[in-house]
């Protein structure tokens, strides 16, 4: 099975930021510089508890209680009833809707995974309606199932950031990044745990990369992303390029693109179970 394309802007984006940067395929170990930072972040993240719905400010659905098309909880039971022939589906329990709107989504399930694709429509509107090709999309999970875990984790590159990534860069909560420029592009690169982390700028804008890695770091320090099995992704921009989240699990890898707002994409992948 081909790779995701994906990886090959994962690798370019890395190869521009980090410079010379090598890659690690082992377990993830403590080291010095952002691999201790990580470590300490996992301990105490090993206390926390995943979000939930309530705890977000960002409605879900339409934001009303009752289970009536175009809510969020009729969307999610039309989404497994499409998908009912796919093994071990996830699912965002967090999509942002703009207030008055409705939610629905197209949903597709393969002999290798399933796409489901969210959108926000003016009235309800039933999963997979035909007319959802025209409405906004709000964010797009794609699962993908491999022959074996080797296959898929070979889709998602870890690299393990150090002095030699960069200028150091304090994001907050005890978490160390590593500043790089090059090419028109700044980034910040950081590891939580067996994730990668990267918030990517125009070099015109580098200020506002950083913000974003340190927004990021806080939401964090709150909010526990999905355990990865073996190693996760994230590569956000503060323009209009294509942020995305991705995440190996055993012979599934998942994939979350086509938000808007970065912190928003991070939002979603935390609610993702």
């Amino acid at each position: 099975m081909k790779k995701l394309s994906v990886l090959i802007t994962v690798v370019l984006a890395v190869f521009l930021i980090a410079g010379c940067a090598h890659y690690t395929t082992g377990s993830y170990g403590s080291s010095s510089g952002a691999g201790k930072s990580s470590a300490s972040r996992n301990n105490e993240q090993s206390s926390k508890t995943s979000s939930s719905t309530a705890d977000q400010k960002t409605q879900a659905g339409s934001g009303t209680a009752s289970v009536n098309q175009g809510s969020f909880e009729q969307t999610q039971q039309e989404i497994r009833a499409a998908l009912k022939t796919a093994a071990n589906v996830k699912l965002p329990q967090l999509v942002p809707v703009s207030g008055g709107y409705d939610i629905s989504a197209q949903a597709q399930g393969t002999s290798s995974g399933y796409t489901v694709t969210y959108k926000q429509t003016a009235r309800p509107v039933k999963v997979n309606d035909p007319s959802l090709s025209q409405a906004e999309t709000l964010v797009t999970l794609k699962a993908v199932t491999y022959s074996n875990d080797a296959e898929a984790g070979g889709q998602i590159t870890f690299h393990q950031y150090g002095a030699s990534d960069g200028q150091p860069v304090d994001l907050g909560h005890r978490i160390t990044g590593y500043e790089a420029a090059g090419a028109g592009t700044a980034g910040v690169s950081w590891n939580e745990g067996r994730w990668t982390l990267m918030a990517l700028s125009p070099t015109s804008d580098q200020e506002k990369g950083i913000s974003l890695a340190k927004n990021i770091v806080a939401y964090l320090d709150t909010y526990l992303l999905p355990v990865p099995h073996q190693y996760g992704l994230i590569q956000v921009y503060t323009d209009n390029r294509k942020s995305q989240v991705m995440w190996q699990d055993g012979r599934t890898v998942y994939q979350l693109t086509d938000v808007t707002d970065p912190m928003s994409l991070v939002q979603i992948a935390v609610s993702v179970k």
